[in-house]
């Protein structure tokens, strides 16, 4: 099969516009179909073409679809169906098919796909109708580009050194999405990170850390944060804290007395938090830049080769957050609206497994 020249500059601008590699092949795969639509590598090299010469490459041709023989597909067949979970690895081992004849099987033959797990906060009674109440006010708020340009959404996240957090590197083959679960082992030595997003850029990453190690985030620490980090960094930017939504989840370090009241007196009248002006919904990451976006993004760079020490670690972490341009973080925060809109629609429900779907 070829991909035409406008094919793949169209892959280029979905790309671009999704502001996510995920979302732009899920894009592809809904508009195109499984079997046209190009894969993360081919993908990457187009996008990589383009940002080098401006242009996409000339048309290429994919290889030939390859078919086994029945007794193979059986035996395949029979492995997957006993565990669907099993890697192509484990695959060709139980049923002694090579690994380029179990994917091939796989994908070409029995048609299926290697899904995520999604992992996602069960919802308390009452959160959908504060989502409700939070998506309402944010959509009113939204026509005014001067809030828009306001608006600091914050979070952190731990990066694990012995890789990707676990969801990512399982998958369970199927016809269609189990929504599965996984536990996590987060005994790895990992490095707590702070960022702070908005359509004008990002703040940080800082780093919780004590002596060189990376310390629990507790009340007290936040607040040094905000003082030591925050604060001088928007300063810097020339940003007054008197035009900034400053926007934080629930965790309990973030709303002590003490962080609250020091909030509330760096951005009067303009914290997203609980205990905050506007209430920040509970168990809503599908609302937040970070969660829907930031953090895959950077982790997805980050682990492209395993880093080999937390000093590495960190240097990749700042080097994924700088590549991040103004104009994916734009759209990033447009999506907000995109989000809030749907959550409405759905009354409530979480929205990333109808968003990914």
């Amino acid at each position: 099969m070829r991909w035409s020249v406008i094919q793949k500059a169209h892959a280029v601008e979905v790309f671009h516009r999704m502001a996510s590699p995920t979302r732009a092949l899920r894009a592809l795969r809904r508009e195109w179909g499984r079997e046209a639509a190009p894969d993360r590598r081919v993908l990457g090299r187009w996008v990589a073409e383009f940002q080098r010469a401006g242009s996409v490459p000339g048309a290429t041709r994919r290889a030939r679809s390859r078919r086994a023989n029945p007794s193979m597909v059986a035996a395949v067949q029979r492995a997957i169906r006993r565990s669907p979970r099993l890697s192509m690895r484990r695959l060709s081992a139980k049923t002694g098919v090579s690994r380029s004849w179990v994917h091939c099987i796989l994908r070409q033959q029995l048609r299926l796909y290697p899904y995520k797990l999604q992992l996602v906060q069960r919802l308390h009674r009452g959160d959908k109708a504060k989502r409700l109440r939070f998506c309402r006010w944010i959509l009113d708020k939204w026509g005014s580009p001067s809030f828009r340009r306001s608006l600091l959404f914050s979070d952190e996240a731990n990066f694990y050194l012995n890789g990707q957090v676990h969801k990512q590197n399982c998958r369970i083959w199927g016809d269609e999405n189990p929504h599965a679960l996984v536990e996590q082992d987060q005994q790895s030595p990992h490095l707590t990170v702070w960022c702070g997003l908005s359509s004008r850029g990002i703040l940080g990453p800082y780093f919780f850390q004590s002596r060189g190690r990376t310390v629990t985030v507790t009340g007290p620490r936040y607040k040094g944060m905000l003082d030591d980090f925050l604060v001088p960094a928007l300063r810097r930017r020339h940003i007054p804290l008197s035009q900034v939504w400053f926007q934080q989840d629930g965790a309990t370090p973030h709303t002590t007395r003490v962080v609250l009241a020091r909030l509330h007196s760096l951005f009067p009248g303009k914290v997203l938090s609980k205990g905050g002006t506007v209430p920040w919904p509970p168990r809503s990451p599908d609302l937040s830049p970070l969660d829907f976006f930031l953090w895959g993004q950077v982790k997805a760079t980050v682990f492209a080769q395993p880093p080999r020490s937390l000093r590495q670690l960190r240097a990749r972490i700042r080097e994924a957050l700088r590549s991040i341009t103004t104009a994916t973080l734009q759209r990033a925060v447009d999506n907000v609206a995109f989000r809030a809109r749907h959550c409405l629609r759905v009354r409530g429900r979480h929205i990333e497994s109808l968003l990914s779907s």
